[in-house]
């Protein structure tokens, strides 16, 4: 007889345990989870190594048709950005790659852009002097991206720096092109006068260095060649501003070396 109130105040205090865990978790509710499309690829890839000057240039086409689900839920698509690493050596630069492809093929969906954002710190790019978050805001309707990052040496317009939107794939800068749009030239996150024409003579183009956060540095064994790696993402957010992320969708790699516009 002396063991039984023992048990039942063992007893008791493990149902309450539970009840209290219970009400605690139907007071809270359960995380909400939202599945994004990531960006599609349009066919075109581009490697650093390339020496077809021509086709190094990024595009792809945004993913807002199949995320427009979202439209008058608590959480907002908010389109599609593209961040970019100014890298000073090749192998760190293909190291990354390697590690953040292994993320996204992961079941965590938004596992490689947390990786690639805020423990790698990719950088999101810009245009003409302003900072559109994300660089292509949802409209309903996929649409093609073009993103050159310089000009090419001796090209003519059609091969200078530009961002571009359209209702067509596109190869090359051709805003007159019905359908498309020109949104300007490409610009450095954290300076919105820096472009990548890097020249040590133009003030608005200033080559990177140690130290800019948007470069990740590690020695080079090419003083003036750098290395710019360039990643898609959708993206949105929902009533408390909590962010998330689909799958990213990596555009390539180019390499520009600042000797083709020095004097």
């Amino acid at each position: 007889m002396l063991c039984r109130p023992l048990f039942c105040r063992k007893r008791c205090a493990f149902l309450s345990a539970f009840f209290a865990c219970a009400l605690f978790v139907l007071g809270c509710g359960l995380d909400t989870f939202y599945y994004l499309e990531p960006p599609k690829n349009d066919g075109h890839s581009t490697r650093y190594d390339s020496v077809d000057e021509t086709i190094l240039y990024f595009s792809f086409l945004t993913n807002e048709e199949e995320n427009s689900s979202f439209s008058g839920s608590d959480f907002d698509f908010r389109g599609t950005e593209v961040y970019y690493k100014i890298y000073s050596s090749s192998s760190a630069m293909e190291s990354a790659q390697n590690a953040i492809d292994s993320l996204n093929s992961s079941s965590d969906v938004s596992a490689a852009a947390t990786n690639l954002i805020n423990t790698r710190y990719y950088k999101t790019l810009s245009f003409s002097e302003t900072h559109p978050s994300p660089l292509v805001p949802s409209r309903n309707d996929d649409r093609y991206v073009y993103i050159r990052l310089n000009d090419m040496q001796g090209g003519d317009e059609t091969q200078k720096a530009a961002v571009c939107i359209g209702n067509k794939k596109m190869t090359s800068y051709s805003p007159s092109e019905p359908g498309v749009q020109s949104l300007g030239a490409p610009r450095r996150s954290f300076n919105s006068a820096y472009g990548f024409n890097f020249n040590k003579n133009d003030s608005s183009n200033p080559p990177p260095k140690e130290g800019d956060e948007d470069v990740f540095w590690s020695g080079s064994s090419s003083p003036g060649v750098w290395y710019i790696d360039m990643w898609a993402v959708s993206a949105g957010r929902d009533g408390s501003y909590s962010s998330s992320y689909s799958k990213l969708l990596h555009l390539g790699s180019v390499r520009i070396e600042q000797k083709w516009y020095e004097d």
